[in-house]
């Protein structure tokens, strides 16, 4: 199998992100796929069927840990020392640093063109690093992309409350604190996340599908390929692909697709899926 670990890269804020690349000797497209909350390579079982099949096809493909791994990590420094990170810790905005870190990567394998590939949260960060840093990409892969917060009010009915209370705590000098409450029922996490997720005008709100408003500012910039997919099984707002097209306003070739009878990990159909990504990839590179 053509595949290697890359342990030796570090982002500009001097954090180490471990990959796994299955490489290609065709050197002309990488797919970088950028995992969801909490997730890790062993979790996200299949990234690995995608990217066996896409380095079989002469694709190569990139998955980085990045460093909102798992709920909570200890991220190493160049200097030796630990970052504590983890979803629990993660500061959306900071996800430039580790997409700008996989894409030197690819482009130091030789790579000549890149596809950003975002799973779940990785969508949210996928559509936000193009936003902000307009890169040079043949498109972009939203698998399962969420409403973050549109679920999250949803299904937090006291979120004003944790809002206040983090925000109440970071004023306090405290942002790390973890909130009173879990968040979902899922999992603990730190004020300053809470706060940079779920303010007014957060980053993070760049799928507003439940609000839905007129303008979806950062995801109707988006002028290069699309495709998206999500499983039947999964929750409402995750099917509602027909919207995203409608509000994809700058993207001339939309591609979707519901994938029958499987969720948000596709059990049963990482290898339909794997399929459908190669024979986009293909398409976008005639």
């Amino acid at each position: 199998m053509n595949i290697e670990f890359i342990n030796d890269a570090y982002t500009s804020d001097d954090i180490k992100l471990p990959m796994v690349h299955y490489f290609s000797s065709n050197k002309d497209v990488c797919v970088i796929c950028i995992h969801g909350m909490c997730a890790n390579f062993a979790d996200n079982y299949f990234a690995s069927v995608w990217g066996k099949h896409l380095s079989e096809n002469g694709i190569g493909f990139i998955y980085e840990y990045n460093r909102g791994h798992d709920i909570e990590n200890d991220l190493v420094k160049r200097d030796g020392t630990f970052l504590r990170c983890g979803t629990m810790y993660e500061i959306f905005e900071d996800s430039i640093m580790d997409i700008d870190l996989a894409i030197m990567i690819a482009k130091e394998k030789g790579y000549k063109r890149i596809i950003l590939l975002g799973h779940s949260y990785g969508c949210n960060k996928v559509i936000y690093y193009y936003y902000k840093k307009r890169p040079e990409l043949l498109g972009i892969i939203l698998a399962s992309a969420p409403d973050m917060v549109g679920s999250h009010i949803t299904n937090q009915p006291d979120y004003k409350e944790l809002l206040k209370e983090a925000k109440e705590n970071i004023g306090s000098g405290n942002p790390t604190k973890l909130l009173s409450k879990m968040v979902e029922d899922y999992m603990y996490m730190s004020s300053e996340t809470y706060y940079n997720w779920f303010h007014e005008n957060s980053n993070i709100d760049n799928l507003p599908v439940i609000a839905n408003p007129k303008c979806w500012i950062q995801f109707s910039k988006i002028d290069v390929p699309i495709l998206t997919f999500s499983g039947s099984l999964e929750e409402e707002h995750y099917l509602q692909l027909e919207l995203l097209k409608e509000k994809a306003l700058s993207c001339k070739s939309f591609e979707y697709k519901i994938i029958e009878n499987t969720g948000h990990t596709y059990r049963s159909k990482e290898l339909e899926i794997a399929n459908l990504i190669s024979d986009w990839v293909e398409a976008c590179k005639s």
